[in-house]
């Protein structure tokens, strides 16, 4: 049976009842900070993120990353049996999540208003996709639809073409997951201070929304006119070097200057010597950055990053996720563990970021097999063996 850290979660029991990425990758969180998190799956087939993306000895490692450190428990939702199931964990519980379809909780009598009646201070996330009301509310969402409708794409779009990009990335689920994880947090301190329990809705449209608004709202931002544009954040594009390509952040006018000098441009000209004056006179500052692409492509990755770093000019390569494990600066934070999955073999995966000095949080145990922790989680609800195999034989749990 797989334990819970030392982490600051130490102690919260989380009911996992999501599937896919946003519900399931916010549980692993907590999982990761020292909750207890059982997951719920259909038994037979479980939860279908077990057989997405590459996968190794039959895991897949979107399903190792989004559900490890959790204990698994197979329960028929549809089954009277298996909804008593549920119901019976409910009041050891702190925290409930899910991101069934809109309505799906209530057919199955496990919504906020029926568990709060057995466990008022229950902390009760529902994970959707537009929102708990509206005309788009019963949609079904994946990734790839909230960065179209959320103003992801459109965000990313081709400066040539104009042709909306989207990220090769489940962003908008990994994002969900973060909101998600953290508003658990944060409304578990309201309990803590006696404010009781409570239901928590949080659509992946908010979430990307939110994230996004800042720094690609452009004038959307200003609802009266008279809102000037200057120079657009993140539309940076990458430095080509003779093998590879970086990135700089040139955003002070030392930091300007300074990379100018690094590639041997000259920036002298008193009409771009600080910030105003560049946004005032963009075709400039065009012109020094065309001249600063062109003197880049001659140069080797190593001597163009060093000339940065010598300027004081914030700059780093364009890695491959592969190849950061074994980077110097990764393995100074030890960004990453390598651990042994009973099925997969050797794996490697980034640690949980924050680091907690008081209450260490880690890498949770292998994503648990489907069912495998079916007969301990009924036990410490009290079943018998002779109930457990019933329920088994009618196929309320698995």
């Amino acid at each position: 049976m797989s334990k819970p850290t030392d982490g600051p979660m130490n102690g919260v029991r989380v009911l996992d009842l999501g599937s896919m990425i946003a519900g399931p990758a916010a549980a692993s969180i907590l999982a990761d900070q020292g909750a207890d998190v059982i997951k719920v799956e259909p038994p037979g087939i479980g939860d279908v993120m077990r057989y997405l993306g590459a996968c190794r000895g039959g895991v897949s490692g979107l399903f190792q990353n989004s559900n490890r450190g959790k204990r698994s428990i197979a329960v028929d939702l549809k089954s009277p049996d298996g909804i008593e199931v549920i119901r019976r964990l409910i009041p050891t519980v702190d925290v409930v999540l899910h991101n069934f379809r809109s309505g799906v909780a209530e057919r199955l009598g496990i919504d906020y208003e029926s568990l709060s009646a057995e466990n008022p201070d229950i902390i009760y996330l529902w994970v959707n996709g537009f929102g708990a009301e509206g005309e788009m509310s019963k949609k079904s969402a994946y990734d790839n639809v909230i960065q179209a409708f959320s103003g992801v794409t459109q965000s990313q779009s081709d400066a040539n073409s104009g042709e909306p990009i989207q990220y090769y990335q489940l962003f908008c689920d990994k994002l969900t997951a973060l909101t998600g994880a953290q508003s658990i947090s944060a409304a578990l301190y309201a309990r803590s201070q006696g404010r009781g329990g409570q239901r928590i809705n949080l659509s992946m449209v908010d979430s990307v929304v939110s994230f996004l608004w800042a720094d690609v709202s452009g004038t959307a931002t200003f609802l009266e006119e008279g809102a000037t544009t200057g120079i657009e954040i993140g539309r940076n594009r990458l430095l080509e070097f003779s093998d590879g390509w970086g990135a700089i952040a040139p955003v002070t006018d030392a930091q300007f200057h300074g990379a100018c000098a690094a590639f041997g441009i000259d920036s002298s000209s008193p009409e771009i010597a600080t910030t105003m004056l560049r946004n005032a006179n963009p075709s400039l500052v065009v012109e020094c950055v065309r001249e600063l692409r062109n003197a880049a492509k001659v140069l080797s990755s190593d001597e163009a990053i060093a000339r940065l770093n010598e300027a004081d000019v914030p700059c780093a390569k364009a890695m491959f996720l592969a190849d950061l494990p074994d980077h110097p600066q990764m393995q100074a934070n030890a960004s990453f563990a390598t651990t042994d999955h009973p099925q997969a073999g050797k794996i490697v995966e980034p640690q949980n970021p924050p680091n907690f000095f008081q209450t260490p949080s880690g890498v949770g145990s292998p994503c648990a097999v489907l069912g495998e922790h079916t007969d301990d989680i009924l036990g410490e609800l009290g079943y018998d063996q002779a109930t457990i195999g019933d329920l088994k034989a009618s196929g309320a749990v698995g």
